[in-house]
């Protein structure tokens, strides 16, 4: 059953809209404000305050005007202003006006105005114009902001204004030179948080996705982007969701003046230097320095056609012949669509099954020095003895041929495994052993559409509406390295937001907001051709649940050693997730006292059709066809992976049936207090506390099943089959012993949806658990937060704070528990014949389950920062702080069903699923909010506003980021003991450093003139990254401890201390070129040693070595190495045509890596203990020059 998702968001949208002014005269909520504020004093020469004088704002664009009056300590406050260029005009009897022009107010961060009045009349005026920088000492909150001109002129490779959060200290992520143009968070970590603990809005809408909080919903359009502002720690409790920071868009409005842009930004490959894997991955007898072979497909970039083109209107709204904002200071609007068309061609580069292996002969791979570069043999199960570069005993011989497999002993779909392989290209070989390379079309389309209207009936309101549409389509041309199930993925999303803000006095402002949100996903399988079918390999193994989408589709088939993967994919799959928001804060000015207090309500979900997740899992599936998983460690097997594959000896399938989709719901409010008194002149103090109510998700139709250990009975537990796991006795109850459905009954809305709803066989599984299953914590989330700032003067000032933050999850994206049986069937075997994966029929099997934590606490952190700010010039700011953050309850996982170390040595030919606690299950995956981490960061940076011509910013940070669980689909190796996995936090980087800056050459600068329209108005740009590597870790996926499956990598032992090598690139596996060495000092490391064919015992020789039969290392050797750092330039050259005053064309060049500097990395052979040649090295590289021109014409 699917559910019809792709509802048109027309209809919520009109409902938003109709229901704006009623929902915000009758709630009483709070909304995150993207406003503004100024406070100040006004005082005499003498120093002494002017009370009563009156201080009046206007913004310069919109002639939008506030007033307000200061108190007996000539204190003001106006807050809620719309982001933007303000003057300020300050008057009072018996002196002369003052007059400020061109100050800016950025959303969320407090500007600050003293003045100084002279005697003299009210109708004289002093003008001065507002310093470009300014330090802030009107709030403690870790706040930066990314400027209009920053937004404007640095490279955005995509033009996604998201990534210019990492010119900011305490924000790490990738290369700025990548090319995202579509949906995506960033991959952001704020001060040490995971990148799902961070919040992104559009003006005030969550711009996050339900999905474990994953992708952005939609992308900003650059042209329509105001500012980007970036609040790191300590911000006030007023803003709530995240634990981890927040990134807030502001999108521009409409001016009094018509104003538009028209542009495309091209890319073509003919531009873009080679890629360093492009040169090398060539055909022996075609190297690329060769004259002959330089023009070669090879030895060229890619084929990429890459435009990116649009335009953006505003102004006010008139209509002629009416009076309607004939002044033009009450309506305005902004609409602006933009379009990318990318058609780019994709590689694959990898290791198949030759064409002699595909008919059971491996004999080539007993060649030490065969092309392929992997050394196997191939053990014979029937036979005693050794089987290794020393002893053949037991090896595979057919003719006297080593590593040949007699045909009656081959599995007719070992052999189809083998065949769905891409066949490999005669006589290519790259230098690490690569046998097959193909080159396939991809193409993405995508479409942004932004609406703006901002209305100001009078001073006294002010309403903001805004809409962004966003169209994406993607066809792959590869799915997992081969073009056997690629997928096409259609993904429309749509956030609206209103905001009405009403100023009931000067010292009364209320903010409402209204916000909808919607990640829409729908992917299917590119079924031209018939690549996808596997009958074209010959596989024809019969399947457990006959029912399924797609019937003949390749299953996924992993673990085959050096040799590439098949993956048939969870596809056909949609979901839809939707998010409501209504809110509204109140604003009180009492004296000194700015008080804030309000609540927050979300209604959020996933309306899910998931095929479980969007990866396999340890023991799982996502593909309805099934997946084949090999291993070299299967007992009574070849002792080779791929072996195995010819034998059909598979180590673990799984498979699933047909599901109705989950319709997920949760509830979120908070409701929060806070105070900002200016104590004196010179100290703010901001205090206040936060309580999030977060009800887990629940499914609208009850249809999610969980694992409840406390509802397993063990007295009715079933019985199985100690050699295959089947399950042998046992009614209904039994099979389904300690599943629950939570919730007391169906609900209506099941009735004709959920098949098993309309029997009532197994009503018996709602056992009194609530509707969402694991708590609602109420009294544990308050979030208490304070902060000050200290100003020595008007260019010094000190700021510190510390509080309590949470965040909200999303719907898992790795426990789908709407697709656990009996509501999706599902089913794992741990070892069998890929020609019959369920014996021989009418078999029960172990059930595979997912599911959640009954506790479940939100994820959480305790924030501390303190930070000294300085104003050297009258643009530049320089700013020192410390940042610490303790994370608490993060999500990670562990398998329930896990056996004690040591439990399948002890029991020799009894099947894994035989000796698990809970009879009758195979692995129970469980997601748990019991990770930890730890961070210290210090922060610098130094920052010019741009003024006479220039711009530039520095940001350094120095952080440390330790924890137990890095990511939530992160599984415990111990379920027993987590004690040694505290270590580097897999996104820790110790040193990043980042520099931008916008420099207008200063020649021909006179527009007016001739020379200056036709010689001047050039702008040069830049951004350069410095950051050093990631943590490694070494571990494998072999059962040393004897756990069974489904327990994650397992860490191997470290003899020693890890010595860095000569730090220089291996060229080939020969050589002696160590990132880190392998072997213990003065000794050699020989894979001679192997008890698996390339592991090794013998510490005496190696750093790394396997754990002992049954045990787990309990050394703390998690992110125990660092790999290469990488660094990244880019660089734009634009020249501004100026054809007549407000109208001019631009001409821009942008290189990406303009260096064209390749950064080193690992590849998962450089991490394996048993890939002997390739261990330790860094042999690979990434990163080349890509250029874009673009062309606008602007007014």
């Amino acid at each position: 059953m699917r559910d019809n998702n792709k509802t048109p968001l027309a209809k919520g949208l009109v409902a938003c809209v109709v229901a704006t002014l009623w929902l915000a005269l009758s709630l009483t909520a709070f909304a995150q404000s993207d406003n503004a504020s100024i406070t100040g004093y006004v005082k005499d020469q003498a120093g002494a305050a002017v009370a009563g004088a009156k201080v009046t704002i206007k913004n310069e664009t919109r002639a939008f005007e506030r007033n307000t009056t200061a108190n007996g300590e000539g204190y003001f406050v106006i807050t809620s202003l719309p982001p933007g260029i303000y003057s300020i005009t300050i008057e009072a009897n018996g002196f002369k006006a003052y007059k400020e022009t061109g100050r800016a107010l950025a959303p969320n961060l407090p500007s600050t105005v003293d003045a100084t009045l002279q005697p003299g009349q009210v109708t004289e005026t002093v003008t001065v114009t507002a310093s470009v920088a300014q330090v802030q000492s009107e709030t403690a909150t870790v706040g930066r902001l990314v400027e209009t001109k920053q937004v404007e002129y640095l490279q955005l490779n995509g033009r996604n204004p998201l990534f210019l959060a990492q010119i900011r200290p305490g924000v790490q992520g990738g290369s700025l030179g990548g090319n995202s143009f579509g949906l995506t968070s960033g991959g952001l970590n704020i001060n040490g948080a995971r990148t799902q603990d961070y919040l992104l809005t559009y003006d005030g809408a969550v711009g996050i996705r339900t999905r474990s909080n994953g992708t952005s919903i939609g992308t900003a359009d650059v042209e329509a982007t105001q500012e980007v502002q970036i609040l790191a720690a300590n911000y006030n409790a007023e803003y709530g969701r995240a634990a981890g920071g927040q990134i807030r868009i502001v999108t521009k409005s409409g001016t009094r003046d018509f104003h538009g842009v028209f542009y495309e930004y091209l890319r073509n490959s003919a531009f873009n230097a080679n890629t360093w894997d492009r040169n090398r991955n060539t055909p022996a007898n075609q190297p690329c320095d060769d004259p002959r072979f330089e023009k070669a497909n090879h030895c060229r970039p890619a084929p990429f056609r890459f435009n990116q083109f649009g335009y953006s209107l505003s102004g006010p709204v008139l209509i002629p012949g009416t009076e309607i904002n004939k002044e033009r200071n009450k309506l305005f609007w902004l609409w602006g669509q933009e379009w990318v068309r990318a058609r780019r061609t994709d590689n694959t580069t990898i290791r198949v099954a030759t064409q002699k292996m595909r008919t059971g002969d491996f004999s080539e791979l007993a060649d030490p020095n065969n092309p392929l570069r992997v050394v196997r043999y191939i053990k014979d199960p029937l036979i005693a003895g050794n089987c290794n570069a020393n002893d053949q005993t037991a090896c595979f011989r057919d003719g006297g041929v080593l590593n040949k497999i007699p045909a009656n002993r081959l599995s007719p779909n070992g052999l189809g495994f083998l065949k769905a392989q891409p066949e490999p290209i005669p006589g290519f070989f790259t230098a690490t052993g690569q046998n097959f390379f193909q080159a396939r079309p991809a193409e993405t389309d995508q479409r942004k559409d932004t609406l703006s209207v901002d209305f100001y009936p009078n001073e006294r309101h002010a309403i903001k509406y805004r809409l962004s549409l966003f169209h994406f389509i993607d066809t792959s041309a590869f799915r997992a390295g081969t073009d056997r199930a690629p997928q096409i993925i259609d993904r429309p999303n749509q956030s609206s937001s209103i905001n009405w803000t009403w100023t009931v006095s000067p010292n009364w402002i209320s903010e409402t907001l209204i916000a909808g949100s919607r990640d829409q996903v729908f992917i299917f399988v590119d079924t031209r051709g018939n690549k996808f079918q596997r009958s074209q390999y010959g596989i024809n193994y019969p399947y457990i649940f006959p029912q399924k989408e797609i019937f003949d589709k390749v299953p996924t088939i992993d673990g085959v050693d050096q040799f590439v993967s098949i993956d048939g994919g969870p596809y056909p799959a949609s979901s839809t997730g939707p998010i409501y928001q209504v809110s509204n804060n109140w604003t009180n000015i009492r004296g000194n006292h700015t008080i804030k207090f309000g609540g927050y309500f979300e209604r959020a979900g996933q309306n899910d059709f998931d095929q479980i997740n969007v990866a396999g899992t340890p023991g799982g599936t996502n593909n309805q066809n099934g997946r084949f998983v090999f291993s070299n460690t299967t007992p009574n097997a070849t002792g080779v992976a791929i072996g195995n594959v010819a034998l059909g000896l598979f180590e673990t399938y799984a498979e699933i049936g047909e599901r109705s989709f989950t319709p997920y719901r949760g509830h979120m409010f908070e409701w929060f207090l806070q105070d900002s008194w200016k104590a004196t002149p010179k100290l703010r103090l901001e205090y206040g506390v936060r309580h999030s109510i977060i009800q887990p998700y629940y499914s609208l139709w009850r249809n999610m099943v969980v694992f409840d250990p406390d509802s397993y009975d063990p007295k009715i537990a079933v019985t199985q089959n100690p050699a295959n796991g089947f399950i042998t006795a046992g009614d209904l109850r039994a099979r389904y012993n300690g599943l629950v459905i939570p919730g007391d009954g169906w609900s209506k809305s099941a009735a004709g949806r959920i098949p098993i709803a309309a029997s009532g066989e197994y009503n018996f599984m709602f056992r009194g658990k609530s509707k969402s299953y694991s708590d609602i914590h109420v009294w544990n989330t308050f979030q208490p937060r304070f902060g000050f700032a200290y100003g020595f003067n008007d260019k010094n000032v000190f700021r510190a704070g510390v509080g309590r933050f949470l965040t909200r999850l999303g719907v898992s994206d790795s426990v789908f528990l709407g697709g656990n049986p009996p509501l999706q069937p599902t089913v794992s075997i741990t070892r069998g014949s890929v020609d019959r994966p369920g014996g021989t029929g009418g078999n029960a099997f172990p059930l595979a389950i997912t599911t959640q934590d009954p506790i479940f606490k939100n994820p959480e952190a305790w924030t501390w920062n303190a930070t000294f700010e300085r104003q050297i010039t009258s643009n530049t700011l320089v700013e020192v702080g410390y940042v610490g953050r303790r994370g608490l309850h993060a999500q990670r996982e562990r398998n329930l069903n896990q056996l004690r170390p040591g439990t399948v040595q002890a029991n020799p030919g009894v099947n894994v699923d035989v000796l698990r606690p809970y009879k009758g299950f195979g692995i129970i995956r469980s997601t748990n909010n019991d990770a930890n981490s730890m961070y210290h960061g210090l922060q610098v940076s130094a920052n010019r506003r741009f003024e006479k011509g220039l711009l530039f910013g520095v940001a350094y940070t120095m952080s440390k980021s330790w924890d137990d669980g890095s990511a939530q689909r992160d599984v415990v190796p111990n379920a027993f003991d987590v004690s040694n996995l505290w270590g580097p936090s897999t996104f820790d980087r110790r040193h990043v450093l980042v520099l931008n800056a916008v420099y207008q050459l200063p020649f021909f600068s006179d527009k007016s003139k001739l020379t200056g329209k036709l010689f001047g108005g050039w702008t040069l740009s830049a951004i350069s990254q410095f950051q050093t590597g990631n943590p490694a870790t070494i571990a494998t996926n072999d059962d040393f401890a004897g756990v069974g499956t489904g327990s994650g990598s397992q860490l191997w032992i470290v003899n020693g201390p890890i010595t860095s090598g000569n730090k220089q690139f291996s060229q080939s596996t020969s050589d002696q070129n160590y990132w880190f060495n392998v072997s213990q000092s003065g000794r050699t490391c020989n894979p001679s040693n192997s008890t698996n064919n390339g592991g090794t015992k013998d510490p005496s020789s190696c750093i790394f070595t396997e754990p002992n039969a049954g045990t787990f290392s309990t050394q703390r050797s998690r992110g125990i190495l660092y790999q290469p750092g990488f660094q990244n330039h880019n660089l734009t050259l634009s020249k501004d045509f100026f054809i007549t005053e407000g109208h001019r064309i631009q001409f821009r060049a942008e290189a990406y890596n303009w260096l064209n500097h390749p950064n080193w990395g690992f590849n998962s052979d450089n991490l394996n203990p048993r890939n002997g040649a390739n261990f330790g090295k860094v042999n690979n590289k990434s990163g080349n020059r890509e250029m874009q021109f673009a062309l606008r014409y602007q007014f």
